[in-house]
């Protein structure tokens, strides 16, 4: 009989041979193994960047070049974050509806024919294509804020998803501005108007007339922290304004600034050229990747996008 120690020294051997047996048919130095099936890539799309968005600010009866209007925190950052002009030229009439006929649609008085500045329903809409009529034609969602209801006259049918008027001033402009921001919008049109009434009120360059253009640049920059980053926005004026009025072929009437500021804004700084009031709509389009019929009057401002 075997004693238990040559039983347990015959197990070992046994158990030494199997593992070097297995060590071998798996793919020991030199000899030959079969990689296992790798599982094809997955492919994994890229995550398309968001379409462009334009919002257009406008701020009724703000001047151009003046210490007032440049010592705005949020304007003045704006205006450093892209491309502006103090010296930018309204239409005549300076006045508010035929000025911001020609701001959307960069056309003239003479050819829109919006030279009316009140709310007068039986005259209708604006009968040329606007910026807002082009972006909604291309399947975008348009949106319109205004503090006047006499704006509703630029809304032609068919062209603004969402109208809304907001006349109990600039807080409840900016507002409802922040809520249409975030439901959503391709093109986002922003009339701020009490800084007009002020002036009208109190005199342009008033003490009131000072303080409201600080309110209004609190009220436009809650409207330019909801706005999503894709946004490129312009902001500008429809006219200036003197003593107590506007209207009038004068530079404190005519003069109005012009910022734009967004991800395909390439010029930082100043601008060079002339900037006029019809280049807002054709500017916003090209943002959008649209354009204006032929023969406006209203260009690209395109050293705001030259390579730098």
């Amino acid at each position: 009989m075997l004693s238990d120690r040559t039983i347990r020294a015959a197990l070992a051997i046994a158990l030494a041979s199997t593992l070097a047996a297995v060590a071998a048919g798996c793919g020991s130095a030199g000899s030959p193994t079969t990689p296992l099936p790798l599982a094809p890539p997955v492919a994994v799309a890229p995550t398309p960047a968001p379409s462009p968005k334009v919002a257009v600010l406008s701020v009724d009866g703000l001047p151009g070049k003046n210490k007032a209007t440049t010592d705005l925190p949020n304007l003045k950052g704006l205006a450093l974050r892209g491309a502006y002009t103090w010296t930018a030229r309204t239409v005549m009439p300076s006045a508010t509806l035929p000025a911001h006929a020609s701001m959307l649609s960069g056309q003239d008085p003479k050819v829109h024919k919006v030279i009316w500045d009140d709310y007068t329903p039986d005259k209708g809409t604006i009968t040329v294509p606007t910026v807002l009529s082009v972006a909604r034609a291309a399947g975008l969602r348009t949106v319109m804020v205004v503090g006047k209801r006499k704006l509703q006259h630029l809304a032609a049918q068919g062209s603004v998803d969402t109208l809304i008027v907001a006349e109990r001033g600039d807080a409840d402009v900016a507002n409802e501005a922040v809520t249409q921001a975030s439901a959503g919008f391709d093109l986002l049109f922003v009339h701020f108007p009490d800084v007009d009434l002020t002036g009208h009120a109190e005199g342009w360059m008033s003490a009131a007339y000072l303080a409201k253009l600080r309110e209004l640049d609190a009220a436009a920059g809650r409207v330019l922290a909801a706005l999503p980053p894709e946004t490129t926005v312009i902001l500008t004026a429809d006219h200036g304004g003197k003593g107590g009025t506007h209207g009038y072929d004068i530079p404190e009437d005519m003069t109005i600034p012009w910022i734009v500021a967004g991800p395909k804004v390439t010029r930082r700084g100043q601008l060079t050229g002339r900037v006029k009031q019809t280049d807002t709509a054709a500017t916003a389009l090209h943002v959008l990747g649209l354009s204006l019929p032929a023969g406006c009057a209203g260009e690209v401002v395109r050293e705001a996008f030259a390579s730098p």
